[in-house]
């Protein structure tokens, strides 16, 4: 459970940093932002619940260790490229290393939930980076 807790953990963190800057972003593009933040951190937290209540299922407890600072100062590009890497990061630790890690143990159910997470995940960072430019 070690694995789907440390997922768990990152999610809560990225939520918490998306909501923040859902309040502080700035600037010309601040009401499409402000609803794309505000999107993407109800999805987070919709995955989140998922993901703890699957922890449940396979009989572990959900462990809530998050530790965020987030000043919420960045300028709104700013935000929007450490949101994607953010992502991206959770997509590409959930590729490597959660999926396989469950397909081997057989667990399908799992993997099926991560499975969703990276495209969550891969989409949110399109989006993102699309906001950029």
């Amino acid at each position: 459970m070690k694995t789907l807790n440390t997922l768990l953990n990152s999610e809560l963190s990225l939520y918490l940093q998306t909501w923040n800057f859902h309040w502080n972003v700035e600037g010309p593009h601040f009401a499409p932002l402000h609803e794309l933040f505000a999107r993407q951190y109800g999805e987070l937290a919709a995955l989140i619940d998922e993901l703890a209540e699957r922890i449940r299922a396979l009989g572990a407890r959900a462990e809530t260790r998050v530790a965020a600072e987030v000043s919420g100062a960045a300028a709104a590009p700013e935000m929007l490229v450490s949101l994607a890497q953010a992502h991206e990061e959770l997509s590409r630790a959930m590729r490597q290393s959660a999926i396989p890690e469950f397909e081997k143990a057989g667990d399908p159910g799992t993997v099926d939930l991560l499975t969703r997470a990276v495209q969550l995940h891969d989409k949110a960072a399109w989006m993102l980076r699309a906001s950029t430019r």
